[in-house]
């Protein structure tokens, strides 16, 4: 395996366990009677300011963007990013966590058939294995064999559905924009237009001036470093060097971590089926590494460098002529 291939899959593996492990934290706020609808805004909002500040003191040209691009970082944030967070947050306010995660991680399903039909990305028999490894293994994982889905609220439902399909979304949608943009500025503006989106539904002032504890601020910050900030730009990276099909799979660590988080953390028992679960996440993984990339459309970050060196010839080929 590459080593381009080895970093992509070091940082999506990463960012899952960010996102598992801040499944608690996110819990825990809900149950304080926050609404799904303030706590994307707060994790959106502080998310987007928190990188503006450092990419304006460390890196300003990566707050640069072409005016034409404008419209495609408002889709992509309000629909994908900003529509995912709230849907899901949403599902696990009407059904918990379980049955939200069990729904919400169909995303790969959607994803490799997006892919398959119209990006023209070859299927091969470990891509379908490891998804099947993948989806059974979040299932399990999730306590998805106690769920009876007839009995769960069908609007929470609906919710994470909807969230199962933003996530493919944006993932997707990631994957167009890293093509021209690093990681960080997809993000930044990806979080910018949600936070913008959110400030005209829910007065921004309220959401600051509102009397929370100690202890819930600083729920609020983790949210934004650990479960926002850090995860997505590491995701984004992995989009970057692997396909969005592969990223999508390798994520699906994110609730074997939510699981041993709630283990630790919370003192929950973890029953053998669900460690079975992740074992089969585990496999996944592993049968993703060992499949050889097939021939298909190039990761995002090959486009963006092949791109830049055209410019750079063009920019030579230029300055020649005109010496001329």
């Amino acid at each position: 395996m590459k080593r381009v291939e080895i970093e992509a899959y070091t940082y999506v593996l990463v960012g899952a366990t960010f996102w598992g492990f801040s499944g608690v934290v996110a819990k825990y706020l809900l149950n304080t009677g926050i609404s799904p609808l303030r706590l994307v805004q707060i994790r959106m909002t502080f998310s987007a300011l928190i990188l503006f500040f450092i990419l304006l003191l460390f890196d300003h040209r990566r707050l640069t963007i072409s005016a034409s691009d404008i419209p495609y970082f408002l889709i992509f944030g309000i629909i994908g990013m900003a529509g995912n967070q709230f849907s899901y947050y949403f599902a696990v306010s009407k059904i918990h966590v379980g049955p939200a995660v069990v729904i919400q991680y169909l995303c790969p399903v959607w994803v490799t058939l997006y892919a398959y039909l119209f990006q023209k990305e070859p299927l091969t028999k470990k891509t379908v294995g490891a998804l099947f490894l993948a989806v059974l293994g979040c299932y399990l994982v999730a306590g998805g064999y106690r769920i009876d889905l007839l009995k769960l609220n069908g609007v929470g439902v609906m919710g994470g559905i909807v969230a199962s399909l933003s996530a493919a979304f944006y993932a997707l949608y990631a994957e167009r924009g890293l093509k021209r943009y690093d990681a960080w500025t997809v993000l930044f503006y990806g979080l910018g237009a949600g936070a913008l989106f959110y400030g005209f539904l829910n007065s921004p002032v309220q959401m600051v001036t509102e009397d929370y504890p100690l202890k819930t601020w600083l729920a609020f910050l983790y949210i934004a470093l650990f479960a926002t900030l850090l995860p997505f730009a590491l995701y984004f990276k992995g989009i970057e060097r692997i396909r969005v099909t592969r990223a999508s799979i390798t994520a699906g660590w994110e609730p074997v971590m939510a699981g041993l988080s709630a283990y630790i953390i919370l003192g929950e028992f973890l029953e053998p089926l669900q460690i079975l679960g992740g074992l089969g996440v585990i496999a996944a993984v592993a049968l993703l590494q060992m499949a050889k990339e097939t021939a298909g459309p190039s990761s995002a970050i090959q486009i963006r460098q092949k791109d830049r060196g055209q410019d750079v010839v063009g920019q030579r080929n230029l300055v020649k002529t005109e010496y001329r």
